[in-house]
């Protein structure tokens, strides 16, 4: 697998990534839009709310993850002089806010990864 076929699979998890998302967002809206206008006693309604909430919360950690590959196809094009614009890839950042040490990868480490995804 080239560098290329690499970039362009990676970028197609991407954008189905960022399309799933928008729709499970909009979908979560108005779930919880409809229950307001239901008429649910209120220890129910908090309970399904809650839901939405840690709903809202994994599809927010999904996300984090979708920039973690934006990352790497970055790195990959940074590195590797690939022209970026053909992907419609926005620049990211080196370091996500919530990632902690250990999830923060150096450039020896994206390239080691990148280099085990081409065996």
């Amino acid at each position: 697998m080239t560098y290329e076929e690499l970039i362009k699979e990676l970028c197609d998890v991407i954008k189905e990534s960022e399309e799933n998302a928008i729709s499970i967002y909009d979908n979560l809206e108005k779930i919880d839009t409809t229950l307001e206008s239901l008429d649910i006693p209120s220890h129910k309604l908090t309970k399904v709310q809650e839901f939405i909430s840690a709903s809202f919360g994994l599809l927010q950690h999904q996300d984090i993850h979708r920039q973690k590959i934006e990352r790497v196809v970055n790195f990959v094009c940074e590195n590797k002089h690939i022209d970026s614009s053909e992907y419609n890839l926005a620049s990211s950042a080196k370091h996500i806010a919530g990632d902690s040490g250990e999830e923060v990868l150096s450039n020896d480490e994206l390239e080691a990864l990148i280099q085990s995804m081409k065996n």
